[in-house]
Parts: structure tokens; C-alpha cells; sequence
């Protein structure tokens, strides 16, 4: 039973990672794929919500097939990013997931920076293209 809610938990936590990324339909490949999966994961949501024993989620558990399609497309897509931008080796998988998932939040990528670029800690933004180090250094940014 436990090994069945362990699944249930490793499913959901893949899912809420890729749900950002790929829900949105930016990677039109993995985009489908995950629409899929998706669909999958809603309907064991929805029979879990419908008959909520703990014995009936483990006698239908599809999770390990959930699982293991999950745990494939994010490995591709995380090399997918790490081939693109090498610098992503540095970062566990939780960390590179949660700066591509949160892309647009600056505070969430402010605290992976030092694991990025060493020398690097804090990166101000002030709309000026301009990176300003802690020894009130300033790089200007330009864009090719």
C-alpha cells in the first residue's frame, strides 16, 4: 500500500514540475506528450476523488506507468536544456526544473545563481541592461 501512495506522490511531484513548462504549450513536441500523460493523471485524480479507499488506488494504480512516462520526458527535456546551456549541469534536476518553470519570476532564479556563475550572487534588475556586481561593478548587457 505504502509503495502505492509513494507513486501517487513521486506522479504528482513530476507533474506539478512539468505542468508549467509544458501545460503551455511552448515545446509543441513534448507539449502533445505530456497532454497525454495529463489526461492519464487527471483521470486517476478523478477515480481517487470518486472512491478514495487506499486499497481501490492501489489495485488500479497505473502510477508506475505514469510515473516511469513522466520520468522520461523530463530527463529529455532536462537534457534537452542542459545540451542547450551547459551551465544547467551545475544544478540538480528540482533546481533546473524550478528556474525553467518560474522563467519569469527573477527571485527564484536570483537563488541559483551562485551554482550558475561563480563570482555572481545577486543580480540587479533596474530595466537599464546592466548587471551591477556586489562591489558596485557594473557590466552593460547587449543583446546580438
Amino acid at each position: 500500500m505504502l509503495d502505492g501512495l509513494t507513486g501517487l506522490q513521486s506522479v504528482q511531484r513530476r507533474w506539478v514540475y512539468l505542468e508549467p513548462i509544458l501545460g503551455r504549450g511552448a515545446l509543441p513536441k513534448e507539449a502533445a506528450r505530456f497532454a497525454q500523460v495529463d489526461a492519464e493523471f487527471r483521470r486517476l485524480l478523478q477515480a481517487l476523488k470518486a472512491d478514495n479507499r487506499v486499497v481501490s488506488l492501489v489495485s488500479g494504480l497505473k502510477g508506475n506507468a505514469l510515473k516511469d512516462q513522466l520520468t522520461n520526458m523530463q530527463n529529455e527535456y532536462l537534457e534537452d536544456k542542459r545540451s542547450i546551456f551547459p551551465r544547467f549541469y551545475f544544478l540538480g534536476d528540482d533546481d533546473l526544473l524550478e528556474i525553467l518553470g518560474q522563467s519569469t519570476n527573477p527571485a527564484v532564479i536570483q537563488t541559483h545563481l551562485r551554482k550558475l556563475f561563480q563570482g555572481i550572487h545577486h543580480v540587479q534588475f533596474d530595466g537599464l541592461d546592466e548587471l551591477v556586481s556586489n562591489k558596485t561593478s557594473v557590466a552593460t548587457l547587449t543583446a546580438k
